[in-house]
């Protein structure tokens, strides 16, 4: 029963970080109707500079709010002149360019920084909160509880605010969308900026645990991208959900069975929900008229 506490405990704190790297893709898709491949590299090109501060004396709270301001810009700039132009080309040039962007960032802090692996400071080890047979830390409280806040203002911010819904309209129509007068570029501006800020929080959970290099962030981008398949590509709570599940199936995999298996155990879990729900738990089949 301790194995089984546990595994649900710490597979819902793991699966609430899966989410938000999910949410971050969701956010993008939302608007211009594909992911974004560059999501981990621009986490890791603004935790690099983050480190950078915190090891000059920056304390760690400056440094957090200074790798999810980082994010959002990095994330804005990549949008705004690159990816968002390429769109005018396709939405698969525009994933394909998502690539390149990651790739070359991935190449730049490899040549500047080495490929070494860095260890990043977290929002502390102290244990925080005993749940049966598991003692969280502070971190493990801390990200589970910005995870939960953070989902909470992007569906209010999708769901509730003007801005929000007119996000969803450019995806559905971009053309019906400029006759009532919204800006599509300018909505897709701010989903980069949305998503980039994201991405910078994820990193601020998954550095500290696996360290930081040119790739570690993004090679945990694969768990985002099965939450969004699972959960949906357009639904914040379904993101949230499939993180979840995720979280608690996998660890409960490497638990009872073998660690090496959980990769396995989630493109499986993927697979049959997919059979029976090929738009994800939460997701909406689009119908395109003939």
């Amino acid at each position: 029963m301790d194995i089984l506490l546990t595994g649900v405990i710490l597979g819902i704190t793991l699966g609430l970080v899966y989410a938000l790297v999910g949410a971050a893709l969701v956010v993008i898709y939302r608007t211009s109707g594909y992911v974004s491949f560059a999501q981990g590299d621009i986490a890791s090109a603004s935790l690099y500079i983050g480190l950078f501060c915190y090891t000059a004396g920056l304390p760690y709270w400056l440094t957090a709010l200074l790798v999810v301001v980082l994010g959002a810009v990095f994330g804005g700039l990549i949008g705004r002149f690159i990816v968002v132009p390429i769109e005018r080309y396709g939405r698969l040039p525009a994933a394909l360019a998502t690539v390149g962007v990651g790739l070359t960032i991935q190449g730049i802090e490899a040549l500047a920084l080495n490929t070494e692996a860095r260890g990043f400071p977290s929002a502390g080890t102290g244990p925080a909160l005993a749940l049966g047979p598991v003692t969280l830390t502070t971190a493990d409280v801390i990200s589970a509880v910005v995870s939960i806040l953070l989902f909470l203002a992007i569906g209010l911010f999708f769901s509730r605010s003007r801005t929000g819904v007119a996000m969803r309209a450019v995806n559905d129509n971009e053309q019906a969308a400029g006759h009532v007068g919204l800006s599509g570029k300018r909505l897709k501006y701010l989903s980069w900026v949305i998503a980039g800020g994201l991405a910078g929080a994820t990193g601020l959970f998954v550095a500290p645990i696996y360290g930081l290099s040119p790739t570690t962030v993004n090679a945990f981008l694969v768990f985002g991208f099965a939450t969004v398949v699972l959960g949906g590509f357009e639904s914040i709570l379904g993101a949230l959900i499939a993180g979840i599940v995720i979280g608690v199936a996998t660890n409960l995999v490497a638990a009872y069975a073998e660690p090496s298996l959980v990769t396995f155990a989630m493109y499986a879990l993927v697979l049959v929900v997919l059979l029976f729900r090929p738009a994800g738990l939460l997701g909406r089949r689009r119908l395109e008229r003939v």
